[in-house]
């Protein structure tokens, strides 16, 4: 009998050594008690934000957390429902760390695919869990990213992050991907637009997010920002036109799946005189397909914003658009 009760002691002591032992568990090694509180909490963050609930947002939240949000909550929780559509969601990855309060913590998912990343955060407590998932919705991919902390015997929510991941269906990395072969081929304009775009979804987790090849995409963006300003200096001045309207800004302009250009200028013509702008923009339109090598390849529309006066930051500026087919037979 003494043995059998030695034998059990000994089993429960090892047992409790190995729920708290310090470090990382992922996805399938993490204690299945430890996974079923957080992802019921988790289910619960979805429910509140596709509800607009912020009251029932800020009761899952540490006193840290709730002290340190505006009491108006409703500029993040309107910005989340419009993007959760049900509460349907797919777990990505999640993280149980066990160290020791007020450490840095970096839950690295991977070393060898473009698309590994690295989550860096401080954590509070001795205990901090990280689930990373993607509710279901039409379109782009977003991530909700939750942060909690283990206070006594109850998880909290320390930190919450919910930006997009996808766009027409890319990540930034594949945008990034894409960017390298429109420049192979020469083509600054489509580079620098997928750049841009990527730019939108490079941190779906916030500042507390870096994807593996983040330093690769920065140099790559840096030297294309310089060739893309010196070959396209702006504001141009289109001298082969008679009206010389002014180019002074190239942005994307996303179409479905496709990424097209926008150029946008200022016009001596009255945007109100539509017919004499009409004409104006045909001839640049003619001039722009073969100034930005590329911007006609494998679109369907080029797409133009005339000016009357260059637009100024926190002001509507008056324009008139023109969407151009790339198919000349539709003009």
């Amino acid at each position: 009998m003494r043995l059998v009760i030695a034998l059990f002691l000994t089993s429960t002591l090892i047992i409790s050594c190995q729920e708290t032992q310090v470090g990382t568990y992922r996805n399938e090694n993490i204690d299945p008690e430890v996974l079923e509180e957080v992802r019921a909490l988790d289910a619960q963050v979805v429910e509140a934000l596709r509800d607009n609930d912020s009251e029932g947002l800020k009761r899952l939240m540490s006193d840290d957390l709730k002290a340190s949000v505006s009491e108006d909550l409703s500029g993040f929780m309107e910005r989340a429902q419009r993007s959760i559509e049900s509460k349907q969601y797919i777990t990505v990855d999640q993280y149980h760390r066990v160290g020791t309060a007020n450490e840095t913590v970096a839950l690295i998912s991977g070393t060898d695919k473009d698309d590994d990343y690295i989550i860096q955060y401080q954590s509070i407590t001795n205990e901090s869990f990280v689930s990373v998932i993607a509710p279901k919705r039409e379109g782009d991919t977003y991530l909700l990213t939750t942060f909690y902390g283990r206070f006594e015997d109850d998880w909290k929510l320390n930190i919450i992050q919910f930006e997009r991941y996808t766009l027409g269906g890319l990540s930034s990395i594949q945008l990034f991907r894409e960017a390298q072969a429109e420049l192979e081929k020469g083509y600054v304009v489509n580079a620098f637009n997928r750049m841009l775009l990527g730019q939108t979804c490079s941190q779906p987790a916030g500042e507390f997010w870096q994807f593996r090849i983040q330093a690769e995409m920065d140099a790559f963006n840096d030297s294309l920002t310089q060739l893309a300003q010196g070959s396209y200096p702006m504001p141009m001045v289109v001298d082969t036109i008679p009206t010389k309207p002014i180019i002074f800004q190239i942005t994307p302009q996303r179409v479905d799946l496709d990424i097209c250009t926008m150029i946008k200028y200022v016009s001596g013509i009255n945007i109100k005189d539509t017919l004499a702008l009409a004409a104006e923009n045909k001839m640049l339109h003619e001039l722009a397909r073969k100034k930005f090598n590329g911007i006609d390849a494998d679109v369907p529309f080029i797409f133009y914003r005339a000016f009357n006066e260059m637009p100024k930051e926190g002001i509507s500026t008056p324009y008139f658009g023109f969407v151009r087919p790339v198919d000349e037979r539709l003009l």
